[in-house]
């Protein structure tokens, strides 16, 4: 008698301890579904972050494009006034050179004037360019 009931106690566990794990694999099961759906809404908030991030980049590599177009033709802009200048200048003392009949002294000058003037073939519509190179 003794032996059944040390059986039915051991029986009486044994489903007490089967139910409990059962309760406690669905917990844990439940808790690694959360697990899993926070990890794919975080890799989501990844991905869409670097869509983000990657049109941003591309936005900024337009400004970029932009800027460096803009920069070159600044660049050629301030070189072209600068060549201006000095063929204005030069013309000047080509004018008073040969008021003053320095002839030698114009011939040299001369050939600065002409090297200055071919980068200004492309302008030879503009009225003052025009004028300039004639003179």
């Amino acid at each position: 008698r003794l032996k059944i009931r040390n059986l039915d106690e051991e029986i009486l566990k044994a489903v007490r301890q089967q139910s409990t794990s059962g309760h406690q694999a669905k917990e844990d099961l439940s808790r690694a579904k959360r697990a899993i759906h926070e990890l794919f809404s975080k890799i989501r908030d990844i991905k869409r972050k670097a869509e983000q991030s990657e049109m941003m980049v591309q936005e900024i590599c337009r400004d970029i494009k932009s800027l460096d177009y803009a920069k070159r033709h600044l660049t050629a802009t301030i070189t072209a006034l600068k060549r201006l200048s000095m063929l204005v200048t030069a013309v000047d003392q080509l004018d008073q050179m040969a008021a003053k009949r320095q002839y030698h002294d114009a011939a040299s000058l001369l050939g600065a004037v002409n090297q200055l003037a071919l980068h200004f073939d492309a302008y030879r519509d503009i009225p003052k360019i025009s004028q300039l190179k004639q003179r």
